[in-house]
């Protein structure tokens, strides 16, 4: 294997250290610093080698950085301590809460905030002051979610991530279950004509807006307040990009039909009256749903991503490929396929049925 890239990427890494430096053994990387002694080895500080169980590779190198910062803050702040069991041979944490800790720590480095809190946040803080053994893992995931749901489907994920970042071979598959996302059921989406009908129906411009652009493009709901620039909107074909901080990235979407951008007098953004800074995506969603949807308030007859399911369903009638669909829609081709065929063959069968007759009664 060439080690040229990650060793360059150690380098640069390592410009930004100060007192802790990463460095590669073999295949693992490791962090070299001068620690306070253990307990026995009397006072002072000890130059030594701490492995992380991290494979050389420029994303280990990543992982790799954020635990070093976090040594190098614990030493100036003379914080550090070998008290959380850490042992210099195997770099495993005895404990499962400060091995789901530290590993929960490093992730954040690598990945959106939103992804961290929707799927590790919450499995690794429920990890116990125990023992990490696979056999307390297998029991933390069969207590905590049934089998085939979500829930348990991510823990696995999680948790085997963390066994393989901790030096402990775990095995979930057993338990892991075949989740697959509930199929979407066309009587359950608005039709084109409903759509309308609603939009006239709203009052408030700013909500007005929201559930134009939502159905036009069919956007997750905190999407609409994530749109890099809405002169996208007006633009000849009126593409507009959605902000990488969303919940799957950054990506393009244009608007299906397009006879709804002018219908809906989308060029003139009204964002509602609402506090939009400091709220994350899935609060901004909700705030969404509230105003449009509790029953005090009621103002349209299904869930705003209903209108997110009627475009994907709509997509398919206007003959957009299913690989292009579901990256307009920012997920992937398995969960389009699996959330909206049923619906989807079900419109496109009456949608043929449709024409044919048209057809057959202009003859």
């Amino acid at each position: 294997m060439n080690f040229e890239k990650v060793d360059a990427a150690i380098e640069k890494a390592n410009l930004v250290l100060n007192r802790v430096k990463i460095e590669r053994r073999s295949t693992k990387l490791s962090i070299r610093a001068s620690f306070p002694k253990k307990k026995g080895e009397g006072a002072g500080n000890k130059q030594r080698y701490i492995p992380l169980n991290i494979v050389a590779n420029p994303d280990g190198v990543k992982i790799a950085l954020a635990r070093a910062q976090k040594a190098e803050s614990d030493l100036m702040l003379k914080q550090w301590s070998w008290a959380d069991g850490e042992d210099e041979g195997t770099g495993v944490s005895n404990s499962a809460a400060v091995a789901g800790r530290r590993f929960g720590e490093e992730k954040q480095g690598t990945i959106k905030p939103q992804s961290y809190d929707a799927n590790y946040r919450e499995p690794l803080a429920a990890l116990p002051d125990k023992p990490l053994t696979e056999e307390l893992i297998r029991s933390l995931v069969l207590s905590r979610h049934p089998a085939d749901s979500w829930g348990r489907k991510n823990d696995c994920m999680v948790y085997q991530a963390l066994g393989k970042h901790s030096g402990l071979k775990i095995d979930l598959g057993d338990l892991r279950g075949r989740y697959k996302p509930k199929p979407v059921r066309s009587d359950n989406v608005p039709s084109d004509e409903d759509i309308e009908k609603i939009w006239e129906s709203l009052k408030s411009p700013g909500w007005r807006w929201v559930y134009g652009m939502l159905a036009t493009y069919g956007l997750r709901p905190h999407e609409v307040f994530r749109i890099v620039d809405h002169k996208g909107i007006s633009s000849k074909t009126g593409k507009i990009s959605i902000m990488d901080d969303s919940k799957t990235g950054g990506r393009d979407v244009w608007p299906l039909p397009d006879k709804w951008r002018h219908q809906f007098e989308l060029k003139n953004v009204v964002l509602p009256k609402i506090r939009i800074e400091g709220r994350n995506n899935q609060e901004l969603g909700e705030r969404i749903s509230q105003n449009l949807c509790q029953q005090k308030v009621k103002k349209i007859p299904h869930t705003p991503y209903a209108l997110r399911h009627a475009w994907a369903i709509r997509s398919a009638i206007m003959g957009v490929p299913d690989s292009i669909a579901a990256r307009w829609m920012g997920h992937s081709i398995a969960v389009h396929s699996e959330t909206y065929h049923a619906a989807i063959d079900q419109l496109q069968h009456e949608s043929i049925w449709t024409r044919a007759n048209q057809l057959g009664n202009s003859i």
